[in-house]
């Protein structure tokens, strides 16, 4: 009877996530389940529901797919960091953490594959500089793969790179602080240093390209054709007249036409305005009124 109660709220959890129609999740998820209860768990405040939970979590991870981590430490009756620690504590318990994480298997599941050869050459850049780095822990691969997208300007969850590299926030910022350092200091310089030769090998070209030019001039003059100078003065005066002939023909064209320009309607005066005094009123003529 437990058994079928248990099952039975795994499926109404796995529809609230969404994983109502995927078997496979389901069946990965029950054998998670008795390998769980198989093993103890003592030191762990888990209940059956979170039980359900974690393994459904797990299930989904294992075979692609992902569920909302708020959601999941929501149905488990656990809080968000509780949640993240006892799932670990599952992990360790079912020993899935035997499975190393590599950079291009954590750069296909981020789908970040144009970090991939950076985070690479960064990791093992970084063997070679610290002796503790062991390649079989996951959180150099992930801080290696989150650095190269820094870099890149790719942008990934940082959430869930977090969660692949199985540290603790604390943890997790101290490795990222020593890494970033290491990154400074080997490929952000370097980086910095070829933008400088790029700019002085665009500004050396430039300066040939000057030096040549007069040369070229030179050359030109010799052999027969006309100097730069000269035609830059001879460009100069023929525009210069055909700018005072399209003068001297809009002058023309004005006083053909002889039209003054039209006055706005508003400052003319009125026929019959009452405001219109261009004519003195006559002597003996009376008030006049405006509405008869």
């Amino acid at each position: 009877m437990a058994c079928n109660e248990t099952m039975s709220t795994m499926k109404v959890l796995a529809a609230k996530f969404s994983l109502g129609n995927h078997e496979p999740v389901l069946n990965k998820a029950a054998e998670y389940l008795r390998l769980l209860n198989a093993k103890s768990t003592a030191g762990c405040n888990m209940t059956d529901t979170s039980k359900v939970v974690i393994c459904l979590d797990l299930a989904a991870t294992t075979l692609g797919t992902h569920i909302d981590q708020k959601l999941a430490a929501r149905y488990s009756g656990l809080k968000a960091p509780s949640y993240c620690n006892i799932k670990k504590v599952v992990e360790n318990r079912l020993e899935m953490n035997n499975e190393q994480i590599s950079v291009s298997a954590l750069c296909d599941a981020l789908q970040c594959g144009g970090a991939h050869s950076l985070a690479q050459v960064m990791l093992d850049e970084y063997q070679k500089v610290s002796v503790t780095v062991d390649p079989t822990l996951p959180q150099y691969a992930c801080v290696a793969v989150y650095h190269a997208c820094r870099m890149n300007k790719i942008k990934i969850s940082k959430r869930q790179i977090i969660e692949k590299s199985r540290l603790k926030a604390a943890q997790w910022s101290k490795l990222d602080s020593e890494f970033s350092n290491f990154v400074n200091e080997k490929f952000t310089s370097a980086r910095n240093k070829n933008k400088d030769t790029t700019q002085r090998t665009d500004t050396n070209n430039d300066n040939a390209v000057e030096d040549i030019s007069p040369d070229i001039q030179e050359e030109k003059s010799e052999n027969g054709l006309e100097l730069y100078e000269d035609w830059k003065r001879r460009m100069i005066l023929e525009a210069y007249h055909e700018l005072k002939l399209l003068e001297k023909n809009e002058k023309t064209i004005e006083s053909n036409i002889g039209q003054s320009p039209r006055r706005s309607p508003r400052k003319t005066p009125q026929k019959y305005s009452p405001y219109n005094y261009s004519k003195s009123p006559k002597k003996g003529a009376g008030i006049r009124l405006l509405f008869p």
